[in-house]
């Protein structure tokens, strides 16, 4: 699946202070910002483009309406962060810690995770379009009622995921390896392998509610 990835331009700013930059401006663009811890914030209203995270900590802050575009995530922990209602377009996030991370409600299109753990990640009520899950270990995740377009899993491990009311067009999880998927009603417009198809057998047949002798 191709992907349109982030165009950032070939020189970034350094902000001074970073954690003044957050609280006093609502649009941040073309900075470069490593190292940083940037935890527990509690903000309204963020809007990120053209600019670049390394190793930057964002657990357990609370970001409401946060809006991310051409940006590239690498090495950050998103641990238990709260982003409702978020919109990313043209994002990379490669080798992020994502445990708990919640994006219910949100915009995710043209999104790229790579080599990143992502357990009980919250994706309900979300719309993703155009997203790859790359190298990535994925632990309970929530896709309830999520809409997903062209989402593709690429030699991950899939512990738990839930599919339930979901309504999926063109999802590819062939290439991974799955142990347990949720919400059988909804893998209408999903594609497994005949090996995946084997494995979850038992497990189907129990979800809907069948008796195997």
């Amino acid at each position: 699946m191709k992907l349109t990835m982030p165009s950032l331009p070939p020189s970034l700013d350094i902000p001074d202070d970073i954690h003044e930059l957050f609280k006093t401006e609502d649009d941040i663009t073309g900075v470069r910002i490593e190292g940083v811890t940037l935890t527990s914030n509690d903000l309204k209203n963020i809007n990120i483009a053209e600019s670049f995270f390394n190793k930057v900590d964002f657990e357990h802050s609370d970001i409401q309406r946060f809006d991310v575009l051409d940006s590239i995530f690498r090495g950050c922990n998103f641990t238990a962060t709260k982003f409702p209602e978020s919109s990313w377009r043209r994002v990379s996030i490669d080798a992020g810690r994502c445990i708990g991370m919640q994006l219910a409600n949100s915009t995710l299109r043209d999104i790229d995770f790579k080599n990143s753990k992502l357990d009980m990640v919250n994706f309900r009520f979300s719309h993703l379009e155009n997203v790859g899950f790359d190298g990535c270990t994925l632990n309970d995740v929530d896709f309830y009622d999520a809409r997903l377009k062209n989402v593709e899993f690429v030699n991950c491990t899939i512990n738990g995921i839930t599919f339930a009311s979901a309504r999926m067009n063109n999802v590819d999880i062939s290439k991974s390896t799955v142990e347990g998927i949720k919400g059988i009603n909804s893998l209408r417009g999903v594609t497994i392998s005949y090996d995946q198809l084997m494995q979850l057998a038992p497990s189907f047949a129990a979800e809907a509610g069948i008796k195997v002798k």
